[in-house]
């Protein structure tokens, strides 16, 4: 039965350990296969545990709001939608009439994933919660395999612990949301780029498949995404096959172009903005989300798209509110997670340090980076801690990587290329002619 509009849909017990069952059962042999395909048994109880705490964000989730917004939060309006589409969905009526969406894009394309989930599901709003943290979860598998891909040589296990026990991304992406949707849909087409960028097969295809997933719920994260492959695709190594090296690059600018277009004129619509700039959508978008009052959490947070005080989005987006600003019990919670990124910055100076010579032997780094830097000055915008809190979701997984490359212990030999001092002209001579590079020439005398 469906909750009457401004309700509370159902969470009947029986559907909620059912389907719980069921995507538990479905996840462990993932969990087994990614571990043994990273010879990590441990892996297999880190995703499995990361997977019951994204279980446990859905009830948190309904908890918070009941008790600190009061009935008001996103999924309230996307589940009481998915209820009334899935029961022209179980007809095969494949419409949206009756649901009041005012557009497929944005808000109602979560709308309409609810109602498919709820064709399958039945209306149970905690087990419709369960799904979509299950696609939370899938899309972290994807962005770690990504991370792996990238770096073969190591460093792993920092990046699977801060990225999948991460409290933000247990919490926020737990519940029937963009964030959840948005996660696969990223981790997908980011799995394809890097697969791309190791010149594997595949990857194209996949990049297609994660923008299919969720160009119609943010197509601007999508062009942030594309923006930095593109910037990847300048940067990554010239492979050894010279008559085929321009014909492909030219076929990746060309794809990359008209997937480019197309998310652009997706993301106009979805602005809904004719301010005629970047600057000018960004400032509407602030003034539009300032505010105060139930479901606006903090607001006020001042902004300008002048790109001289990008530090201060920084420190908005990645650190805003620290424990000695928090002003209530969530602002706390909130500025224990800010304090811990904080401190993982700080312990990552070294791999910061690096990041541009990380970059030109890794271009997935770059990627990462320009997604990481636009999405701070971007999202700054939204001028309210508690969007920002929830949408910056989406920029950990790559923000993350950054602060997990993989570096030699101190004291040590440096182990990888990007640590290594670039060699004067004489010295790289030096050491070619040592390494036979010219057999013609006379070899030194040795001997008295």
């Amino acid at each position: 039965m469906i909750a009457a509009a401004g309700g509370k849909l159902p969470s009947a017990p029986v559907g909620v350990v059912l389907v719980g069952l069921i995507v538990f059962a479905i996840s462990v042999p993932i969990a087994r296969r990614v571990a043994r395909t990273e010879g990590d048994p441990r892996l297999t109880s880190l995703l499995l545990i990361a997977l019951g705490l994204h279980f446990l964000g859905g009830p948190a989730q309904i908890l918070v709001d009941n008790h600190v917004y009061h009935g008001v939060s996103d999924f309230t309006g996307y589940v009481h939608q998915g209820a009334t589409l899935s029961t022209n969905f179980r007809s095969f009526h494949f419409t949206t009439a009756g649901a009041h969406l005012r557009s497929v894009l944005g808000d109602g394309s979560v709308s309409i994933a609810a109602g498919i989930v709820f064709s399958l599901t039945g209306v149970n709003e905690l087990a419709a919660f369960f799904v979509f943290a299950w696609f939370t979860w899938l899309g972290t598998i994807f962005f770690y395999k990504a991370f792996t891909l990238t770096f073969p040589e190591g460093g792993h296990r920092r990046y699977a612990l801060m990225l999948f026990l991460l409290p933000s991304i247990l919490f926020w992406a737990s519940d029937v949301s963009k964030e959840a949707v948005m996660m696969l849909s990223l981790g997908v087409a980011t799995f394809g780029t890097a697969r791309v960028l190791a010149r594997q097969r595949r990857g194209y295809p996949m990049i297609l498949l994660g923008i299919a997933m969720g160009i119609a719920t943010r197509p601007n994260e999508i062009a942030l995404l594309l923006a930095g492959f593109t910037v990847a695709m300048v940067f990554r190594r010239h492979d050894e096959r010279r008559q085929r090296r321009a014909v492909r690059r030219l076929g990746a600018f060309a794809f990359l172009a008209a997937i480019l277009a197309l998310t652009a004129v997706l993301t106009v619509k979805f602005v809904h903005s004719n301010a005629g700039s970047v600057g000018g959508v960004l400032n509407s978008a602030h003034q539009n989300n300032s505010g105060k009052g139930v479901g606006f959490g903090s607001s006020n947070v001042p902004y300008s798209s002048d790109p001289l005080l990008y530090p201060r989005d920084v420190y908005t987006v990645l650190f805003d509110p620290l424990p000695i600003t928090a002003t209530s019990v969530t602002k706390l919670l909130a500025a224990a997670e800010n304090t811990v990124i904080l401190v993982l910055v700080l312990t990552s100076l070294r791999r910061l340090r690096l990041l541009f010579r990380t970059g030109r032997e890794r271009a997935y780094v770059f990627l990462c980076a320009v997604y990481s830097a636009a999405f701070i000055y971007s999202f700054a915008a939204l001028g309210n801690l508690g969007l920002i809190t929830r949408e910056r979701t989406l920029l950990f997984p790559y923000l993350l990587v950054l602060l997990a490359v993989p570096l030699t212990p101190k004291g040590e030999p440096p182990q990888f290329p990007w640590e290594r001092e670039r060699l004067s002209r004489r010295e790289r001579r030096l050491a070619s002619l040592r390494a036979g590079e010219f057999p013609n020439r006379p070899a030194a005398p040795v001997g008295p």
